[in-house]
């Protein structure tokens, strides 16, 4: 048959609102993802970044921004063109990835899980997450942007290092700024950062406030600076909010799971639809 009497064959196996839909959709995360990508680049180039560790990617929202925009670039990019040329191959990996994607979420909600009930499961598999967070205590005024983070999840959870006990801010003594060793010769010898300071209504912030807490025990500092680790911090997080936590995890991962079905079902049509026309 000829190509431009192609309009004019019966066409009926494809549903045009769930081809522009699935098209629709995924043109809107493609441009999205684009700027993203665009956006991040530009802040990673102008900052001269350099990534020698895993735990440079993690605590650097940049980073993790350009890694995931470029994946859903990617996705979105074979969804929407998948859809709209009807290309049952485009399709076909599009909801692959997509798989892939949603199964590498679930393992990661399942770790944070373990984490919470029962950590002894991470430690037999040789996880562990303390040691993650080892080189973000060193390297803490090393990179602005590790900084920044650094303090806004301290500042944020009422934690102070990044231990699972109560004990956390003993962390801040493997940072050669503020660790008590006599070689230290810094003005923020034994102190750790302000992040880690209990600030009442009305108190102004002093940046020296964590001043000496290293030298003293949990007790002693407990009205100076939060004691606990960040992590515990996360585990009560998730055991005080686990209504949220689900509806997050939910709220997430239905969306993707719907666009592997509907991009399923689009290519069943493509492939009843080519059946007819041979």
């Amino acid at each position: 048959m000829a190509p431009g009497r192609r309009s004019n064959i019966d066409r009926s196996s494809i549903n045009p609102c769930l081809k522009y839909f699935i098209f629709l959709f995924n043109f809107v995360v493609l441009i999205v993802a684009l700027a993203t990508v665009g956006l991040t680049s530009w802040i990673i180039h102008e900052k001269d970044k350099k990534i020698n560790s895993v735990i440079d990617v993690i605590l650097d929202p940049s980073v993790v921004l350009l890694f995931v925009g470029c994946i859903a670039t990617l996705i979105s990019f074979l969804g929407a063109m998948g859809s709209l040329r009807e290309n049952r191959c485009m399709l076909t990996w599009y909801s692959r990835l997509v798989t892939v994607f949603i199964f590498i979420q679930v393992v990661g909600v399942v770790f944070v899980f373990l984490f919470y009930y029962d950590n002894s499961i991470l430690i037999s598999l040789k996880i562990y997450p303390e040691d993650l967070f080892k080189d973000a205590i060193t390297n803490y005024r090393d990179d602005a942007d590790q900084q920044d983070f650094i303090d806004g999840w301290q500042k944020e959870m009422d934690c102070c290092g990044f231990s699972d006990d109560d004990a956390g801010y003993k962390a801040w003594s493997n940072n050669m700024y503020y660790n008590c060793s006599q070689d230290n010769k810094s003005a923020e010898r034994c102190a750790v950062p302000w992040s880690c300071c209990v600030l009442k209504d009305g108190d102004k912030l002093n940046l020296l406030c964590g001043s000496g807490a290293l030298e003293k025990t949990s007790t002693e500092v407990s009205d100076q600076i939060y004691t606990r680790g960040c992590l515990k911090a996360v585990r009560e997080w998730v055991g005080s909010n686990l209504f949220v936590f689900g509806c997050i995890i939910i709220g997430v991962l239905v969306p993707q799971m719907i666009a592997v079905c509907f991009a399923r079902n689009l290519n069943d049509q493509i492939s009843i639809q080519l059946s007819k026309w041979r």
